[in-house]
């Protein structure tokens, strides 16, 4: 049985349409493809852009992990790799209060100021809060240790969202948001106004990208065991969740 084909942006019927509408049939038939090639364009740009989230998103982790044959290391390895995941876990089970969040809240805050022309009180945001939700949401994977007399290079892969990505999205518009309520630089906004702030970085800070680094952790050893070097480790984080000035 025959079936009438369909309309494609290609189509007859699209050619039709632009004569109808005074296009001579060169015109018509050239405006039909333009209008056809748009569309290709556009889809595969949405298919690509959707693919590259998407990926991104499920290659990374929901769970930390150790991805080495732990039980054949030796005992000052195994020591160097516990010494690691136990500083971690400690820093992911009170995200809020580490040392880390603190410089991700003062990143925050230099970001805004910067951005916005408002500190994270004035649009009622709770920076240290974000800060540790932005700590909870790390994963890592201990994957290599090494040994040079009394220090140890234990080699992680991590994956954190990327907080310059938050800011920079959750900025677009609102300065011509604020301009249209008449909103000043540096003055505290209303509860609704903070309201409708709140609601986009929650938006931007749930669909940021989340992006693997491979870090290399220092450790030294000490009477107590091996001890992480904090402050390389705390740069080295803020760089994965590109919390950099």
């Amino acid at each position: 049985m025959y079936e009438k084909p369909p309309v494609t942006m290609n189509s007859p019927k699209l050619r039709e349409n632009l004569r109808a509408r005074g296009f001579s049939r060169r015109t018509a038939a050239v405006l039909a493809m333009l209008i056809f090639a748009f569309l290709v364009v556009s889809i595969v740009q949405f298919a690509v852009r959707f693919g590259s989230s998407v990926s991104e998103q499920m290659d990374a982790p929901t769970e930390d992990s150790i991805a080495l044959p732990y039980y054949e290391l030796t005992a000052d390895e195994q020591a160097a790799v516990d010494a690691t995941g136990e500083y971690l876990s400690a820093l992911k089970e009170d995200p809020s209060s580490s040392d880390l969040a603190a410089e991700l809240a003062g990143w925050f805050e230099a970001s805004l100021r910067q951005d916005l022309r408002h500190t994270p009180e004035d649009l009622g945001i709770d920076a240290k809060a974000w800060a540790g939700q932005m700590a909870s949401r790390l994963t890592y994977s201990i994957e290599d240790v090494e040994l040079s007399g009394d220090v140890a290079t234990v080699g992680m892969r991590v994956w954190a969202p990327q907080a310059g990505e938050i800011v920079s999205e959750a900025s677009k518009g609102m300065n011509t948001y604020f301009y249209n309520q008449g909103v000043r630089d540096g003055e505290p906004l209303s509860e609704d106004l903070q309201e409708d702030v709140l609601r986009t970085f929650e938006t931007a800070t749930e669909s940021a990208p989340v992006e693997e680094r491979l870090l290399d952790i220092a450790l030294t050893r000490s009477e107590d065991g091996f001890a992480v070097d904090e402050r390389s480790l705390e740069r080295d984080l803020l760089n994965a969740f590109e919390a950099v000035v």
